[in-house]
């Protein structure tokens, strides 16, 4: 005699459903509990970059404030930042490695005044200018610095004797140089150039530069591109090489032979590559071996801004746990860089003789301190500029180039930012 048919377990099933329900809402409330919000931060630091930030910053602060932080690494980061704001969906928080985008995005209204947010007072004016914002809202600190680096720098070998320096200098088979760098390849050859520039004509020529106020063909402009053509030999063979040779490639022969390299005109950060370290390197300013220069304690500067883009709490805290001193220190002396915040400046660095002289100088009230002028022009002029270098570089040819940039420029009227780029450490 057959059995009847096994009834469904409806009810075992019902109560497998429930406890499935039950875990699901557990685990959303153990998730409600651990974040207080998120909060989106973009950037371009990835690898060991990336590694450093999650470990000294993103981190410490999930621990302490239980608000997620959503990291987007990118090296195209201003093209992604551009199609985000475009589409109405900006991150939170942005760090650009300069303040001429972010000028250019408080004059359109899309960042948020951080006046009252994060103290001036522990940063040189310089660092955290008056920027002109919409036209409704008059001039406010749009960024604080996070990273800094001091530029006006000429690297050579611990041996080399500074009273032999200028007639090295003059030789341009001394110089190291690389301009490769991917996609943003040729700053090393800006940063020359504008430096040139700072150092022979002074902070007015320099401020008109960065804010458009100038032409390429005018006498300081040109006397500059020639001096860097002749220090660096532009037009030989030797200088075309530095088109193929990676910026932080190019000090790796120095001091290794009689053809070697034994200068660099480079910022702080070189400071621990291999190549300066064996050669227990030294450097000075760069206006004691730039010809016709007439500054002293005048220096160019470069560093990393945070903005913020979304006014909500989670980004609020984001921005001021980044400025302070104590996250500035563990962030920046692990990565061996520097921050422009004066108490870790005053702190920081004892024991390293090298590191405290670069700190007191960012610190220095009486120094007078100038933004990358290419980081602060509109990014269609920054990138002609680089391209141009590389190429008066490799080629020797200046007038093309100054003629090209001028038609740039031309283009680019009501487009420069403005705001102070030159002031007091």
């Amino acid at each position: 005699m057959s059995r009847p048919p096994r009834r469904p377990r409806t009810r075992t099933l019902v109560v497998v459903g429930v406890c499935i329900a039950v875990l699901a809402g557990l685990a959303v409330g153990v998730n409600t509990l651990r974040w207080k919000g998120s909060v989106t931060l973009l950037a371009n630091w990835s690898g060991a970059n990336e590694q450093n930030l999650r470990d000294s910053v993103i981190e410490p602060f999930e621990d302490k404030y239980r608000i997620h932080v959503v990291y987007q690494g990118s090296s195209a980061e201003s093209q992604v930042l551009a199609a985000d704001v475009e589409s109405g969906t900006p991150p939170d928080v942005v760090v650009m490695p300069g303040p001429g985008e972010l000028a250019d995005y408080a004059s359109q209204g899309r960042l948020k005044s951080l006046d009252g947010l994060v103290g001036t007072k522990d940063f040189g004016p310089t660092w955290m200018p008056a920027v002109r914002g919409a036209k409704s809202t008059g001039d406010h600190t749009y960024w604080v610095p996070v990273a800094a680096d001091l530029k006006s720098m000429v690297w050579h070998r611990g041996d080399l004797p500074k009273a032999r320096l200028a007639a090295v200098a003059a030789e341009p088979a001394s110089w190291c140089l690389g301009m490769g760098n991917g996609a943003t390849s040729g700053w090393p050859g800006t940063d020359w150039l504008e430096d040139i520039l700072l150092q022979q004509a002074g902070p007015d020529a320099y401020q008109r530069f960065a804010n458009g106020d100038f032409s390429w063909k005018g006498d300081d402009i040109e006397r500059a591109w020639q001096t860097w053509g002749k220090l660096v030999g532009a037009g030989t063979p030797r200088a075309a090489k530095a088109l193929m040779t990676d910026y932080d490639k190019a000090s790796q022969d120095v001091g290794q032979s009689t053809s070697g390299c034994g200068l660099e005109h480079q910022a702080s950060f070189v400071r621990h590559f291999p190549s300066w370290t064996k050669a227990e390197g030294a450097y000075v300013a760069s206006s004691e071996v730039i010809p016709g220069a007439r500054q002293q304690n005048t220096w160019e500067i470069s560093g990393d801004l945070a903005a913020m883009l979304t006014n909500t709490p989670q980004a609020r805290k984001l921005i001021r746990y980044m400025a302070s001193a104590e996250v500035q220190q563990r962030w920046n002396t692990t990565k061996s860089g520097f921050s422009a915040n004066r108490k870790v400046l005053r702190t920081a660095y004892a024991g390293d003789s090298t590191a405290e002289t670069i700190a007191r100088t960012l610190s220095d009230p009486t120094a007078t301190q100038c933004w990358d002028a290419s980081d602060a022009m509109p990014s269609q002029m920054r990138d002609a500029f680089s391209d141009s270098a590389q190429r008066y570089l490799a080629t020797g040819e200046l007038d093309a180039e100054l003629h090209d940039l001028g038609q740039v420029k031309a283009g680019l009227k009501g487009q420069w930012p403005q705001f102070a780029v030159c002031g007091s450490g």
